[in-house]
C-alpha cells in the first residue's frame, strides 16, 4: 500500500485524477484486496484513513479540503445509486465546459454526499454495502457480488490567499468476476459481464495500437472508466491490481487475467495534468 497507493492518494490531494481498480476471477481475492475484512484493512479503508490524516495535516498550512463521495454499481448495463436505491434514470451525461476544448461529464440523478471525516465516509460506504446486499433479496436478481462497483471521491482544495481551487478525484473500482459464463447459473448476467470486460480489453488494445477512434461508449463500464474517471488513456494516474488464484483448475482464467494485465501495462500514458479552477474557468497544468 505505502509503495503503490500512497503516492497516488497524495497526487489526488494535489489536484490530479487517480484510478485504482482490481481485476480477477471469482475467489481470487479481488474484493478482499479492495475492501479487506475486520482487522485486515485493504485499499479502500486505508485510503480513507490516509485521506483524512493528510487533510488534517494540510489544514495546518492553510489548505482546506471538501471531500464529496458518490457510490454506484453497474449491473446488466444499468447504473444504480448505492446511496439512494430509489434513484432512477441514472445516465452518463456530457455538457460543454467553459473551455471550448473540454467537456464536463457526470452521472445524472446520482447522490453526492460530503464527508467531513473518516467516520462519516465509512458510514456512507457501509450504507452502500447494505443497499447492495438488500438489492439481491427484494424482488430482483442483482447479485451483491457480481456487478462492477465504483467508489468516486472528489477532493476540492482551497488554499488561503490563492484565488483558485484544485480538484482531484480518487476512483476505487471493484470489477465484476471475469470467469466464463459456463461456471455460473446466471448465464445472461455473466454474458453481459464478460462482454463488458471484453470491451474493456478492446478499448485498451485500441489505445495501445494508437487508433484514432476509441469505442469506449459501447458499454457503461468503459464509458465511465474512459470519460468520467478518466482512467485509461486519459488524464489520470492509474493503478490496476491483478488477482489470480493458485488453484490448478483456475489456470486458464489466471492466464487470461495476466495477459490482460500485460496489455494494460503496455499502454504509454500521456503526461497527466492538475485540475485547477481559476476565476470560474477550468484550467490544467502539468
Amino acid at each position: 500500500f505505502n509503495h503503490a497507493v500512497t503516492p497516488l492518494i497524495q497526487s489526488a490531494l494535489g489536484g490530479y485524477n487517480v484510478c485504482i481498480f482490481a481485476y480477477g476471477q471469482t475467489g481470487s481475492g479481488k474484493t478482499f484486496t479492495m475492501e479487506g475484512s475486520e482487522g485486515q484493512l485493504a485499499v479502500i479503508p486505508r485510503t480513507v484513513d490516509l485521506l483524512f490524516d493528510s487533510v488534517k495535516n494540510y489544514k495546518r498550512i492553510g489548505r482546506e479540503y471538501e471531500i464529496r463521495a458518490t457510490l454506484l454499481e453497474i449491473y446488466n448495463e444499468v447504473l444504480y445509486d448505492l446511496l439512494n436505491p430509489e434513484a432512477t434514470d441514472l445516465e452518463i451525461r456530457m455538457v460543454s465546459a467553459s473551455s471550448k476544448t473540454d467537456t464536463d461529464v457526470y452521472v445524472s440523478n446520482i447522490t453526492e454526499k460530503i464527508a467531513e471525516n473518516g467516520q462519516q465516509l465509512r458510514a456512507l460506504m457501509d450504507a452502500a454495502k447494505r443497499n447492495r446486499a438488500t438489492a439481491c433479496t427484494v424482488g430482483n436478481e442483482r447479485s451483491s457480488r457480481s456487478p462492477h462497483a465504483i467508489t468516486r471521491l472528489q477532493l476540492i482544495r482551497v488554499q488561503e490567499g490563492k484565488q483558485e481551487k484544485c480538484v482531484g478525484t480518487v476512483n476505487l473500482v471493484d470489477l465484476a468476476e471475469s470467469e466464463s459464463p459456463k461456471t455460473s447459473t446466471r448465464m445472461e448476467e455473466k454474458k453481459k459481464i464478460k462482454r463488458s470486460l471484453s470491451e474493456l480489453t478492446n478499448v485498451i488494445m485500441t489505445i495501445l495500437n494508437k487508433q484514432e477512434h476509441v469505442p469506449y461508449r459501447n458499454f457503461k463500464l468503459t464509458h465511465l472508466l474512459m470519460v468520467l474517471m478518466p482512467a485509461l488513456g486519459g488524464n489520470s494516474k492509474t493503478l490496476m491490481v491483478i488477482n489470480v488464484s493458485p488453484l490448478k483448475d483456475c489456470y486458464g482464467e489466471s492466464l487470461k487475467s495476466l495477459c490482460f494485465a500485460a496489455s494494460v501495462n503496455s499502454i504509454k500514458m500521456t503526461r497527466v495534468r492538475k485540475n485547477r479552477y481559476l476565476n470560474n474557468v477550468t484550467t490544467s497544468s502539468a
